[in-house]
């Protein structure tokens, strides 16, 4: 009997029943969650499901956002495109139903919401700071849940958007100096200290220190193209004299053979 053989069969068995007994979820979701959101302003998407009922014929879906002020509208459809139903649900946290016997086959789910006060997250310039804009999860009775989808999105205020505009212009400058070949060590240092002043929420610093970045970049990045102009200058002039030197003396060569004849 070849014991390492039964040994790998029973690993393989065991890999498999553990993949079998938690089915991942097939419920497919799709919307256009914005990159970036402004503080205090109103958001609404609109989020689609469809293959609802591949895994589980009856199942909760689970809503949760980090938006403020929350409504959630949700409109079911069968196969004929007809409406079976509409609810609206309220609140960061909310969850609605949905069962195959209604003879529902999509789902839509409006949020409307909005983007809570700057108190509400941590200031961070790289990675940038992040909420929850939505979240989606797939409930069975007895509490077990898989998550559908987390949609996270940047939120900013006008301050700040301008402070993260700023870094990102010297970010550029100080890179376009450095493959220039310009000694930007004083500009690195600027910038290093307005992401700091972002991340500590000190916008009117931050810019102030990405300002001066950007210009100290651009001074040297300017000052590195004189000084290669110059050599370049130079070095044409060094060659035009070599130039007009081998003519003079080829001049000089031919004046006394000349005289020689």
């Amino acid at each position: 009997m070849n014991l390492s053989r039964y040994s790998k069969l029973a690993v393989a068995l065991v890999v498999v029943l553990a993949f079998a007994v938690v089915p991942a979820a097939a419920v497919s979701v799709s919307g256009d969650t914005p990159a970036s959101v402004e503080s205090g302003q109103q958001q609404e998407t609109t989020y689609e499901f469809t293959d609802l009922f591949d895994d589980y014929e009856r199942w909760t879906l689970q809503m949760e956002t980090g938006l403020t002020d929350v409504t959630w509208q949700v409109v079911t459809y069968d196969n004929a495109g007809n409406q079976v139903d509409e609810s609206t649900l309220t609140g960061q946290e909310a969850s609605y139903q949905l069962d195959a016997a209604d003879n529902v086959v999509r789902a839509e789910v409006t949020l409307v919401g909005t983007t809570p006060s700057s108190n509400a997250w941590s200031w961070s310039y790289d990675p940038p700071q992040r909420i929850t804009y939505a979240e989606f999860a797939q409930a069975q009775e007895g509490g077990a849940s898989n998550t559908l989808e987390t949609y996270n999105t940047r939120p900013y205020t006008a301050e700040s958007q301008q402070a993260r505009t700023a870094i990102e212009d010297a970010e550029t400058a100080v890179e376009d100096a450095q493959s220039s070949g310009a000694g930007a060590g004083g500009a690195e240092s600027d910038l290093e200290d307005a992401i700091q002043f972002y991340n500590g929420g000190q916008f009117e610093q931050a810019i102030s220190n990405a300002e001066d970045a950007e210009s100290a970049a651009n001074n040297a990045a300017s000052s590195a193209q004189r000084t290669d102009l110059i050599i370049m200058v130079g070095a044409a002039l060094v060659v035009l004299l070599l130039l007009g030197g081998g003519v003079y003396w080829y001049l000089q060569q031919q004046d006394s053979y000349d005289k020689l004849g």
